[in-house]
């Protein structure tokens, strides 16, 4: 999966590379590191599936805040690298990725689109399962993906405003318990399993751009 994570940050940095290469239109006067703080609330999406159980995953719901270096090229075109924290309802992430984004147009407001791909590392993890799934959601590091469209508007001339609507992967082990129906000693009978999931998220991202 690392590897993949790795292949998949090379192909964005070359994609932006090339991009820029093959446009020779492109204004070359609006060039330089652009700094994003922002700040996201999801939801989970649909259903995560495990032995004969259907769970959903609209329980689940994150906050998370992300800071973003990276080098704007031209207006159109920006790359770089994030870290952040995504909280968890008992657990957390620290993802690390790659970004790419595009502006639509070189206007005042402009439509935009970006897609982050890294490896979330866990900060920390409840070692107690919910009490009414008897479930741990989150429990392992894992791929860490998100993509979303938006609208940047520009404040002054080195700041600017991001209103985003995303959508969010992220893979990770889902632990929980299965009976034995041959055991006769309940407190006995309960197996720690674990299954790796893709969990699904949907929601909105505000951000604040300055350089």
């Amino acid at each position: 999966m690392k590897k993949i994570v790795l292949v998949g940050i090379s192909t964005l940095l070359l994609f932006s590379h090339l991009f820029t290469q093959a446009q020779p239109g492109l204004k070359k006067d609006v060039s330089g590191f652009v700094y994003m703080t922002s700040l996201g609330i999801l939801t989970g999406v649909g259903e995560l599936k495990f032995e004969e159980r259907r769970l959903p995953n609209n329980k689940n719901f994150i906050i998370n805040l992300h800071q973003l270096i990276a080098y704007q090229f031209n207006p159109y075109i920006t790359t770089g690298m994030g870290v952040g924290v995504d909280v968890w309802k008992r657990t957390a992430f620290i993802p690390v990725y790659a970004h790419f984004d595009v502006n639509f147009i070189d206007k005042p407001i402009t439509p935009n689109w970006f897609i982050n791909v890294g490896y979330a590392f866990k900060w920390y993890v409840s070692s107690q399962p919910e009490r009414v799934t008897k479930v741990i959601h989150a429990a392992t590091t894992g791929f860490h993906a998100e993509t979303g469209l938006g609208v940047k508007v520009k404040i002054k001339e080195n700041l600017e405003f991001l209103l985003a609507a995303h959508y969010k992967l992220q893979q990770s082990d889902l632990k929980y318990s299965v009976i034995d129906p041959n055991a006769t000693n309940y407190p006995s009978i309960s197996t720690n399993r674990s299954k790796n999931m893709l969990y699904h998220f949907v929601g909105l991202k505000v951000g604040v751009l300055y350089w």
